[in-house]
Parts: structure tokens; sequence; C-alpha cells
């Protein structure tokens, strides 16, 4: 456990002096500052704010902690060199990547409601924070088990295009193909599918904002409470961060540096 939080207080400090790292807060705080100037009414700048991170956030979470891994390989040959568990070294650069993340993430939205306080800092705030360890853990995963560079960070920005973009396309397809047979259960199924729907869905069903839960939300949230949808989405979140974790660090073990 101490060598473990070494090694995560040195990718901590290694990560958040990142200039990439750094810019990716100056560019949260300056939006931020922007839509809580102008966004108005204080629910359409949580709204606005939450849009915002479901898709910059898991985009420049995937490639930051990426490039991350794939820059410091020569560190790593180092530092398994010496007597120290791969599980150990494993553990101890993720947690300390997403920490930096987690920090540069959350402190824009902290310091713009101390000044302005128009949106709810509290949704903005979780959100940020679990989409990143969610597509950190992915990041780590596909880094981890390609080993080629450009192919690894290929396979992150295809698993954004996909949550983003393609899944959405995919619902309307299946129901345009599907739209006489009663497919809205199935929708609780395709949930689970996409991490960034299944957290956009927990959020406007705590906002209350039905008009816009989506197909998806709709009918999850006639099918469950609300109370329960928001426990149904976070057993299927918590195995988004949690299998590609354990599935990385076995194949890291194994990994022949």
């Amino acid at each position: 456990m101490a060598v473990t939080l070494v090694l995560a207080r040195s990718a901590f400090l290694r990560t958040i002096r990142s200039r990439a790292v750094i810019g990716y807060g100056i560019g949260i705080t300056l939006i931020v500052a922007a839509l809580s100037l102008f966004g108005g009414d204080p629910s359409k700048v949580t709204l606005s704010i939450v849009s915002l991170c479901l898709l910059v956030v898991p985009l420049v979470t995937l490639v930051l902690v990426a490039m991350e891994y794939y820059n410091n390989r020569e560190f790593t040959e180092l530092m398994l060199a010496q007597p120290i568990g791969r599980g150990a070294y494993y553990w101890g650069q993720w947690v300390g990547n997403i920490a930096a993340l987690a920090v540069v993430c959350e402190v824009p939205f902290t310091f713009t409601y101390a000044i302005w306080q128009n949106y709810d800092v509290a949704i903005v705030g979780t959100t940020a924070l679990v989409l990143t360890l969610c597509f950190g853990a992915l990041a780590y995963r596909i880094a981890v088990g390609q080993p080629d560079k450009a192919k690894g960070v290929g396979m992150t920005l295809l698993v954004w295009l996909y949550c983003a973009v393609f899944y959405d396309a995919l619902l309307v397809s299946l129901m345009a193909l599907l739209q006489e047979y009663p497919f809205e259960r199935a929708l609780l199924l395709l949930l689970a599918f996409n991490p960034i729907d299944a957290i956009r869905i927990a959020v406007l069903l705590h906002s209350d904002t039905a008009a816009l839960l989506g197909i998806t939300g709709a009918v999850l949230r006639d099918f469950f409470s609300s109370e329960r949808s928001i426990l149904v989405i976070a057993v299927i979140v918590s195995v988004w961060i949690a299998y590609p974790l354990i599935r990385g660090e076995r194949i890291f073990r194994r990994c022949d540096f």
C-alpha cells in the first residue's frame, strides 16, 4: 500500500504539471465562466454545463490518460526493473493520473460557482467526476492492452465516437426498424451499453427535467421510480469503471516489457 501511494503521488504531480492538463483546466474555466455570465436561468446553466461535460470530459480523459501511459513507457520499464509489484505500479499510476484529472476538472466548477453561484455545483461536479473515473478506466484498459501508441489513441477516439455519436444513431435506427414491436423494455438493456447515456439520464432524473430525458430516460422513469432508476444506473456505471480496471490489471501483469 505504501508503495502504491508513493507511485500515485509521483503520477499525480507529473500529470498535473502537464501543459495539456493545465490547458484542459483553463479551457473548462473559460467556458463555464461564459455560460455562467450569459446562460440566464440557473437550471438552464446547469444543463448546459452538464451537456458540455458529457461531450468534452470523456474525450479529453480518454486521450490524456492514454497519452500519459504511452509517454511514460520507458519510466514504466525502469520502475518494473526494481523490486516493485506490478499490481502496486498499475494502481498507483492510475490513481495518480485520475486524481490529477479530477482536481483539474473540479477546481474550475468550484471556482466559478464561488463567483457567480448560478448553477448546481453538486450535479455538475459529480457528473464530471464520474465521467473522469469511467473513461479514465476505459483509456487505461485500452493503453495497457494495446502496445502501439497510434492504434491505442485511435481506439480511444473510436470509444468516444461510439458513446457520443454512434450509440444515439444506432438507437434511433433500431426504433425505426422495430417500431411495430414492443421495443420499449429492450431500451433498458441498451442503457447498459453506453455510460454517457446512463449518466445523462441519471442527471436529468435527479433534476426532474422530463422533457429532456430522451427515449431511454422516459421508459426508465415509467418502469422504475426515480430512486430505483438512480440505483440501476449507479450499478451500470460502477461496472463500466470496475471491469476495465480489473481486466487491465490482469493484462498488465502478463505484459512483456
